[in-house]
């Protein structure tokens, strides 16, 4: 069984007031169900299990009384979780088991515990879920935290941007999340889930009836990040530009295919979906593609040598790329070149190609 030695060591960057006690209680008392202040989920770091396993637990939890001789865990979740999950005991001698624990008193406020809990609070952004962060902004602006407090006092300690727009889009993208839940009937997926706020801010350009259609589409990607807000921008100028709904334009024969395909891998499914956005959304574009592809296919070019374009065609000049590992190899390039660019089978491949690059 694990020991819960428990030397203390102040932790709280906020002064301690006179009334908090600091004692051991039992087990049993804490109430580990409600999720209050268990903002940001997760498992415990594997050095804090080690130094718990050796040591016990160092660190007091954080609880607030209640009723009927109960505690609110406020900070300590990972551990709590963790501890017991691990506990080897009987039923009996587990809920015995006391723990160190600094108690706030039942006087204090929903409010002011909120800002105890912000104060305690050691999160890596680049971990953060953007879903729980809307939740914890929820739960701050019903407990009577302004969109300044978030975001100057919350807001730097999670490493973002001190910005009161940020706060109030966060706060508007967490009421379309609850709209969906309750007209879905169903949780959020989990790529949903571990996506951070940059990710999901993008779900604000559509509507809700669109809105349950991309969410299902993310259930059905392996994606997140720039792929993926670039995936969605182009999904809403469609939208807009053909003045219809993702979900008829996840209807089309082809999107249809690609989505509804299990042998394809999330990224796979990312590429040949945005190459059919974008030939709906830049159809002229998309045609100047195809037709220059078509034509340099003639060139016959090795596979060490690639000739590139300017992606939307706005330059009238082309690149080659060549890979080489000797002076051999580049020699042979050359020459190969040299051939490709003197034959006159090929003049008219080479004119065909410039004669895209100058269409208007």
């Amino acid at each position: 069984m694990i020991a819960l030695q428990i030397p203390f060591l102040g932790r709280f960057n906020m002064k301690k007031n006179p009334d908090w006690k600091l004692k051991k209680i039992y087990i049993s008392q804490i109430d580990y169900v409600s999720n209050t202040f268990n903002w940001f989920p997760g498992d415990l770091p594997e050095c804090y299990r080690k130094s718990i396993k050796e040591d016990g637990i160092r660190l007091p939890l954080l609880v607030q009384s209640v009723k009927d001789s109960k505690f609110e865990l406020v900070d300590g979740f990972k551990r709590l979780s963790w501890l017991r999950s691990v506990q080897k005991s009987s039923f009996d001698e587990y809920h015995l088991n006391l723990l160190p624990c600094l108690i706030i008193p039942t006087t204090f406020s929903i409010r002011d515990v909120a800002k105890i809990r912000v104060e305690t609070l050691s999160v890596d952004i680049n971990s953060l879920s953007g879903i729980y962060l809307c939740k914890v902004l929820k739960m701050l602006s019903e407990a009577g935290f302004s969109k300044n407090e978030i975001a100057f006092d919350l807001f730097p300690i999670l490493g973002l941007v001190s910005s009161v727009r940020l706060v109030g889009q966060l706060l508007n993208l967490q009421k379309k999340m609850v709209i969906f839940e309750l007209n879905a009937k169903s949780i959020l997926p989990e790529s949903i889930m571990s996506m951070g706020y940059e990710d999901l801010l993008p779900l604000l350009k559509f509507s809700s009836s669109d809105f349950c259609s991309v969410i299902r589409l993310a259930k059905k990607m392996d994606i997140k990040g720039k792929k993926w807000r670039n995936l969605l921008q182009v999904l809403d100028e469609l939208i807009r530009l053909r003045e219809t709904t993702a979900e008829e334009i996840f209807k089309f024969p082809e999107i249809k295919k690609i989505l509804e395909n299990s042998n394809i891998n999330g990224p796979v499914r990312y590429r040949l979906l945005k190459q059919l956005f974008d030939s709906l959304r830049y159809p002229e574009l998309s045609k100047m593609s195809k037709r220059f592809d078509h034509r340099s296919k003639n060139l016959k070019l090795t596979d060490r040598i690639t000739l590139e374009r300017d992606p939307y065609f706005e330059k009238d000049e082309l690149a080659l790329v060549m890979k080489f590992q000797s002076v051999n190899e580049l020699r042979d390039h050359l020459m190969n070149l040299t051939e490709k660019v003197n034959s006159e089978n090929l003049l008219n491949t080479w004119n065909d190609l410039f004669a895209v690059l100058h269409e208007e």
